[in-house]
């Protein structure tokens, strides 16, 4: 994940490589918060199988 970092000044300026690097930025962060969302899925998923199989 080594993405260059986001300078204040090429913020400032509003550079095109600026958009560029934010934008693998929020890609990334989109990557992540779906991983983060299905395992919480799974997880309330294997919760569940659980309580299944040890109720009964």
């Amino acid at each position: 994940m080594g993405h260059p970092p986001l300078e204040f000044r090429d913020c400032y300026l509003d550079s095109p490589n600026f958009r560029e690097r934010l934008k693998c930025y929020e890609q990334e962060l989109e990557r992540t918060n779906k991983f983060i969302k299905d395992v919480i899925k799974d997880g309330n998923a294997l919760i569940s199988a659980m309580r299944m199989v040890f109720c009964f």
